[in-house]
């Protein structure tokens, strides 16, 4: 699925009042649809699979929520390595992110337990936000 019509499936689902206490609750993103988890993951499933492309492409959209959460779903955890695991988690926006991240990607990298080591010793904030979802997922 192209990522023209990803958009377009998640603006047909937006909820405004999700999208609102999004906003009261201080999220950073520009656009944000309220969309819920369950629909963005029904729209991840109908892309096919992983798709990296895709998925750097919605990730590198700091403006729209839902475009960061479904890059979780697409990240191909087989062409993720310890630098990229790392610049992904580094450039988590809020809380939500960083568990999705987490929960989709980081947890099935064969790494996991290093990656949550060296997010904790070397981290900053968005790192240490990283390592505390990836090891609420790992144990």
């Amino acid at each position: 699925m192209e990522e023209k019509e990803i958009r377009k499936r998640l603006y047909a689902f937006r909820n405004g009042i999700a999208a609102d206490a999004m906003r009261r609750a201080g999220y950073p993103h520009k656009v944000i649809l309220g969309v819920e988890i369950p629909r963005i993951a029904g729209i991840a499933r109908q892309c096919g699979g992983t798709d990296d492309t895709l998925a750097e492409s919605l990730w590198a959209d700091t403006d729209m929520r839902e475009a960061r959460i479904l890059a979780t779903y697409l990240f191909d955890p087989e062409k993720c390595d310890m630098e990229r695991a790392l610049q992904l988690a580094a450039s988590v926006l809020t809380r939500e992110e960083a568990d999705m991240l987490a929960f989709r990607l980081f947890r099935r990298l064969s790494f996991a337990a290093e990656l949550a080591a060296r997010l904790e010793a070397d981290g900053g904030e968005n790192e240490q936000m990283a390592a505390r979802a990836l090891r609420a997922h790992i144990g």
